[in-house]
């Protein structure tokens, strides 16, 4: 429990900081026109999601069902990789979801859209840098500092508001 604490708390006061300094103004609804860069992200990260969960799907039922419950190493690695990218990305979506359509909504459409875009990019090279420590911090910081950097600009936003 601790470490965890530790962590998020340090990492939700540096977003925080960067938030204060970086978002001016209370909560105020985006214009529907504002919202064609998060919309267009948001469709990118859905595909995206899809892509691991067929991959997933296919890895193991379709390509290589005999191989699922092997216990060699080389197998095991591989199905491991099939799954987690599509594990964590299931982990991470309420989290993600909720604070860019809250950020994207009523705090900065259009930073809502690039930091979208941004987070897919992220998101899409998990595959790639899964099992490698400590490549898989590429992956996973940038995407949990993303959104606690929302989370943190609609608070901020909802106090001044």
């Amino acid at each position: 429990l601790l470490p965890g604490l530790g962590l998020a708390t340090v990492s939700y006061g540096i977003m925080g900081v960067a938030a204060l300094f970086t978002n001016t103004g209370g909560l105020k609804y985006a214009d529907a026109a504002d919202l064609k860069l998060f919309v267009i992200g948001l469709a990118v990260y859905i595909y995206v999601l899809h892509v691991f969960c067929f991959r997933q799907g296919l890895g193991r039922n379709l390509l290589n069902p005999k191989l699922v419950n092997s216990e060699d190493p080389v197998c095991k690695k591989h199905f491991a990789n099939l799954d987690r990218p599509w594990l964590n990305s299931l982990e991470q979506a309420p989290l993600f979801l909720s604070a860019a359509i809250l950020y994207s909504g009523l705090v900065n459409a259009q930073l809502g859209g690039i930091l979208t875009f941004v987070y897919v990019a992220f998101t899409a090279m998990y595959p790639a840098v899964f099992g490698k420590i400590p490549l898989i911090v590429i992956s996973t910081f940038p995407r949990y500092f993303i959104i606690q950097y929302m989370v943190a600009s609609v608070v901020l936003a909802g106090l001044r508001t």
